[in-house]
């Protein structure tokens, strides 16, 4: 036989090669996902019953699951171990795991999304690397979508949003109420002659998202994850504009840390310790804070002026993590906001986030600083007073720098409460909570939105959840009206028939059944009087 390459092609040596015994080794090879994906395709290999078919041999059929996974695993760009830091379990102090980033791991777990990217062959919104920037892609997509939309004629100006509607759009006021409702949103109604109304931010935001037909795809999970970014984003920025708060950059660390001069529970650890030396000794910072009429400090943080970057020769100014009177985040944003507008920090922790991540900053701009990694000057002795830390707390002390990654060679960590690198007293066991120190073990705890440590001989003000796999404080929960079972507030099922919030789907169906008929007869009588 002539090839066309001119070439004669053996046939009687390419037949006895496939009538070779087949070795153990061919018999045990395993076909790659991709191998499978490629030569399928082109019939290289046959699918018969249970068996994956080659022209030589057959090779018994992988995992169903496996293939399934494996082919599913190319659309996205991270391996194992990127997984594994991206949306891996955080251990807590009292042994139980959360999962990080569950939000985001819920978005792109959509089979509904994977199908539409690769019938875009677009594969951008699969490969989010963290919830900052999935809340600004989120955000972005439904902005763009607006612009091209030709339904969509009006503008509606929010914060440093721009988006398109049928219906709404702003005027000069750019959605802040006269009436100081720092909660709602000012609008003008085309669809009634042009009024003006408000609205909750929460609500208005959701109906701007599902005038698009992106927003329209989106989860319900991810459109109560946009709601509530959006309207703490819309409650700091219409809480900036009114001069209640006054902020102040200095080094008036005792201040921040002295509780006569704090409103509220500020939940630190570190309160009327005396360690807040450290920062004026050990490192170049600042104290930031807001001071509400009455001069009580409502919110404060530590800014590090000479942050590094590994790797880089820039240096940044960051705020460290947030505190606030009860541990208020919109107070916490507040803070954020002013010294953004301020040019005080080029970037700071997330509002929200606790002691256990110490990378979680973004830029003033919403950008993660996530794959950065930083350091400090730290001019500390083991004999020194130390402040606990929540980010740089990973010391060389031979180099004299402190790092937010543990991924470096370190001596000492700096997240100790005893106030000096070597502790106070290695038997005794800190209790956040009740800021006292305690024989007893200790567990995490949420209270406010905050982990923090408690004993395990006073938990009496807390309920174990047994979903959150944590302790969470009354406050912070509610009671189911049905089977009254705690659970997290605003994180139920709401009834607009009956005005309350149920802990599943079988509660909810229940009370609005009972509802519908204790007040049927009621319906029906005022039908007759009608």
């Amino acid at each position: 036989m002539q090839c066309k390459t001119g070439k004669q092609k053996n046939v009687n040596n390419e037949k006895s090669e496939i009538n070779k015994p087949k070795t153990r080794k061919q018999e045990t090879t395993e076909i790659t996902t991709t191998t499978i994906k490629t030569q399928f395709k082109t019939g290289r290999i046959t699918r018969n019953k249970n068996k994956w078919c080659v022209p030589s041999f057959c090779i018994h059929k992988p995992n169903v699951k496996q293939i399934k996974t494996r082919k599913t695993m190319l659309y996205y760009n991270f391996n194992y171990k990127e997984f594994t830091y991206r949306f891996g379990m955080t251990e807590h102090d009292n042994g139980k795991k959360s999962r990080r980033n569950k939000v985001l791991l819920n978005f792109i777990k959509d089979k509904n999304l994977l199908k539409e990217c690769i019938r875009k062959n677009d594969f951008t919104l699969l490969n989010i690397p963290n919830v900052a920037e999935f809340k600004k892609t989120m955000f972005n997509k439904v902005m763009e979508e607006g612009r091209q939309g030709e339904n969509l004629p009006y503008k509606v100006e929010l914060i440093n949003y721009t988006f398109r509607s049928n219906r709404y759009s702003t005027d000069e006021m750019k959605g802040l109420c006269e009436d100081s409702d720092y909660k709602s949103c000012r609008y003008i109604n085309h669809k009634n002659n042009g009024r003006i109304f408000k609205m909750k931010a929460g609500k208005f935001i959701r109906n701007l998202i599902l005038e698009t037909e992106f927003g329209r795809k989106l989860s319900e999970p991810t459109l109560i994850y946009l709601q509530e970014t959006f309207s703490e984003d819309w409650q700091t920025y219409s809480m900036s504009t009114l001069p209640k708060n006054n902020l102040y950059v200095n080094d008036n660390f005792r201040d921040i840390y002295s509780s006569s001069e704090c409103e509220g529970d500020f939940c630190s650890c570190m309160m009327n310790r005396g360690f807040h030396t450290f920062y004026k000794d050990a490192v170049k910072a600042s104290a930031a804070y807001l001071r509400n009429a009455e001069g009580k400090i409502v919110a404060r943080c530590v800014v590090y002026n000479e942050v590094h970057e590994e790797g880089s020769e820039k240096v940044w100014k960051l705020a460290e993590r947030q505190y606030s009177t009860n541990q208020d985040n919109l107070l916490k944003r507040a803070l954020v906001e002013a010294l953004i507008r301020g040019n005080y920090i080029d970037g700071y922790k997330q509002v929200g986030f606790d002691c256990h991540n110490a990378k979680g900053f973004v830029d003033v701009y919403g950008n993660s600083l996530e794959d950065k990694d930083f350091w400090i000057d730290c001019d500390l002795e083991t004999y020194e007073l130390l402040s606990y830390q929540d980010s740089f707390k990973w010391y060389d002390i031979s180099k004299r720098r402190a790092y937010n990654f543990s991924d470096v060679y370190y001596d000492y960590c700096l997240d100790t409460t005893d106030g000096s690198i070597d502790g106070e007293d290695d038997n005794e066991n800190y209790d956040e909570f009740h800021d006292e120190y305690t024989d007893a073990d200790t567990v995490t705890i949420i209270y406010h939105g905050r982990e923090m440590t408690c004993s395990v001989d006073s938990l009496e003000e807390f309920i174990w959840i047994e979903s959150e796999e944590i302790y969470y404080h009354k406050d912070d929960l509610e009671i189911c009206p049905v089977c009254d079972d705690w659970l997290l507030e605003n994180d139920g099922y709401k009834s607009d028939l009956t005005g309350e919030t149920y802990c599943c789907v079988d509660c909810l169906n229940r009370a609005e059944d009972e509802y519908r008929e204790e007040h049927c007869h009621e319906e029906i009588e005022l039908a007759n009087a009608a």
